[in-house]
């Protein structure tokens, strides 16, 4: 017996990047299939929201949906659907079992999927570079899908591709020596325009159960090592970060489909970190990108920077 549900019927992405054979569990597809209501090909620059660890297709459709949720109502000046499907790709891919009732221990399958996420991402990079208009990507990553996100970077660093701009990691599910100085997703951090880091010491997921779960993947994953979603970047990560802590935050308090304070802060920081509707309204203008519009910005709106 299957637990797939459907994400809300409101939710109609516009632009839908797949990776999955499958809607629940499954292996991944040898390329990227895109799916577009509208501009397949057009898009000048794109979101990419990736989510994380066991999260089947609906379950990741959902966790889209509230993130528009709660970004429209943040928006400023006024945003109101369907603007948002101009500039986010959502993006899919297995990292979950298929075992319907024994859904409790689908955590077993987490070292598998950390190879999984290593597997998807030049699949990704290799995607993005075939988008002819395709500038400037960004992405919004949560779980183990923020390693998804920064071993895509790393691929798009060494075999080019389009530029990154802004990335925002919540409760990142990635060891911390991989990110420091000479860590082998360093130069990740340090390849982006921008990082946002939205990290939480009362993660449970990422205190006790990541640390054996990364022991048990296979390849250099270290010994029980903590996340960089626990206490957030360490003073020798590169990079031009923006970390937040969001107190109390829970690992599935991120993307806004939760009811806790939490969630509402960190829907705050991303809308802050973003600034999605001036540059909703700006998609497709060679002028109106995000580092045209940053260098002219008040300095008191571009948020909380940290350089290294």
């Amino acid at each position: 017996m299957a637990r797939y549900t459907p994400p809300p019927d409101q939710y109609h992405p516009g632009l839908k990047f797949q990776l999955r054979q499958a809607v629940e569990g499954g292996d991944l597809l040898a390329d990227v299939l895109q799916k577009s209501l509208w501009d397949p090909s057009g898009r000048r620059e794109v979101v990419v929201l990736v989510h994380g660890f066991n999260n089947h297709e609906g379950e990741a459709g959902t966790a889209y949906y509230y993130f528009r949720d709660r970004q429209y109502q943040r928006a400023f000046p006024t945003l109101t659907p369907p603007a948002f499907e101009d500039i986010l790709a959502d993006f899919f891919w297995p990292g979950d079992a298929a075992w319907g009732l024994f859904d409790l221990v689908d955590f077993l399958v987490y070292p598998a999927a950390v190879g999984t996420a290593r597997e998807a991402a030049p699949r990704l990079a290799r995607h993005l570079r075939s988008m002819p208009n395709l500038l400037t990507v960004h992405f919004v990553g949560h779980s183990l899908g923020c390693r998804l996100v920064l071993e895509t970077i790393i691929d798009l660093a060494q075999n080019g591709g389009p530029h990154v701009g802004k990335v925002c990691l919540m409760a990142a599910a990635v060891p911390n020596f991989k990110v420091k100085a000479h860590g082998s997703l360093a130069d990740a951090l340090a390849y982006a325009q921008q990082v946002g880091i939205l990290h939480s010491d009362k993660d449970p997921v990422l205190r006790y159960a990541f640390p054996p779960g990364q022991t048990l993947a296979s390849g250099d994953e270290g010994f029980f090592p903590s996340a960089l979603g626990l206490h957030g970047p360490s003073p020798d990560v590169p990079g031009k970060l923006d970390p937040f802590h969001i107190d109390g935050a829970h690992h599935g308090d991120y993307w806004g489909n939760s009811e806790r304070a939490p969630s509402e802060i960190a829907a705050d920081r991303i809308a802050e970190f973003f600034k999605f509707a001036p540059w909703a309204r700006s998609v497709g203008n060679p002028q109106g990108g995000p580092e045209q519009r940053e260098a002219s910005a008040d300095p008191r709106e571009v948020g909380h920077m940290r350089t290294v």
